[in-house]
């Protein structure tokens, strides 16, 4: 398989993290504490229908015109401020050249919403929505002083995956306008990120913590949702991964040294991926400059095949594997795949 089928591969790597930046709008406080009840949320059917309304049609049509054929329609709906903080040249290059060539994205719809408003503070907050019986019936927002605000989640689907829209709305004249946009991955390949918590906990109880390791990272990818929105099975991922001893070959920061005998490899980074309908392993790998994609296939292999042997328990948790050579001082890739002999994952 060559490199130009990557667009049919969704993987997770910290290079995306960089570009959710650009949709910041100057709130970069995570949200690991949270602050006491003191202010009014309410969350789908608890919102009073004319607002829910309102904001919904707002936050669905930022997100349609932005995946659609002139971003610059979305760009408007902006509040003054997130345009002060995010030039318009930015915002448009997310959207055509990272956003966009994910799609066709279908099935854009709002999921939730969620209103909310703070009295008597000067500063924002943290403020939890829904019930904190379970991890999975709240989520914690933030919120600034003044008018009500709306934190709107519009979902949509592609190839492989299912995707998240959090936008926050606040009024600017009247009207609501978009304070901040977050796009993240909800589901791969149909498993949420719940489902990869739960798959990591199976991991880890039979003691593959390599296995464990690389889904707990994937759910808490699939978990995150922005520094300004929080779903409350976060914690839990994050308490999860803890307990997990750090596989030797990723410890530290990545390029990774690996050796396998007289073979070593330079691994740019490790990850779950999902393809028609599976979750493959995925590892990058940077070898010298090929002269045929034989060349470079064959180092694939030989990688493939090491790591195998090393860890022959990857495929109690993985489809099979995916290894894709980059060249080293240029920008040509290969990728070869293995799958494994029984595969229903």
């Amino acid at each position: 398989m060559g490199m130009r089928d990557r667009t049919a591969l969704v993987g997770f790597s910290s290079w995306f993290a960089a570009i959710v930046l650009l949709l910041t709008l100057g709130c970069h406080s995570p949200l690991h504490y949270i602050e006491p009840f003191t202010s009014t949320c309410g969350a789908d059917s608890e919102t009073s229908a004319q607002d829910r309304e309102a904001v919904d049609r707002v936050a669905l049509q930022f997100v349609q015109e932005a995946l659609g054929p002139n971003p610059a329609l979305a760009y408007s709906a902006f509040t003054t401020e997130a345009k002060q903080s995010l030039p318009s040249e930015k915002f448009l290059a997310v959207f055509q050249q990272v956003i966009q060539p994910r799609g066709p994205f279908k099935n854009l719809h709002v999921e939730h919403t969620y209103v909310a408003k703070i009295t008597g503070s000067d500063h924002g907050q943290r403020v939890v929505c829904g019930n904190l019986s379970g991890p999975e019936g709240w989520v914690a927002v933030s919120i600034r002083p003044g008018p009500e605000q709306a934190h709107v989640i519009v979902e949509g689907e592609t190839t492989n995956n299912n995707w998240v829209f959090v936008i926050w709305l606040s009024r600017e004249r009247g009207d609501w306008h978009i304070l901040y946009s977050h796009f993240a991955t909800e589901k791969m390949v149909g498993k949420s990120a719940e489902d990869l918590q739960m798959m990591a906990q199976l991991q880890h109880q039979a003691h593959r913590d390599f296995n464990a390791y690389i889904l707990y990272a994937a759910a808490l990818q699939l978990a995150d949702r922005g520094p300004n929105f929080q779903l409350g099975s976060q914690p839990e991922i994050q308490k999860g991964i803890a307990e997990v001893e750090v596989p030797r070959e990723l410890r530290g920061q990545p390029p990774f040294a690996w050796s396998f005998g007289k073979s070593s490899f330079k691994i740019l980074n490790v990850a779950a991926l999902g393809v028609s309908g599976k979750i493959y392993l995925l590892i990058d790998h940077e070898i010298e400059p090929w002269v045929d994609n034989q060349d470079a296939d064959r180092k694939n292999h030989d990688l493939m095949v090491n790591f195998a042997t090393a860890y022959p328990e990857y495929r109690d948790a993985f489809a099979g594997l995916v290894v894709r050579a980059h060249e080293r001082g240029g920008n040509r890739g290969w990728g070869t795949v293995d799958e494994n002999e029984s595969s229903a994952k």
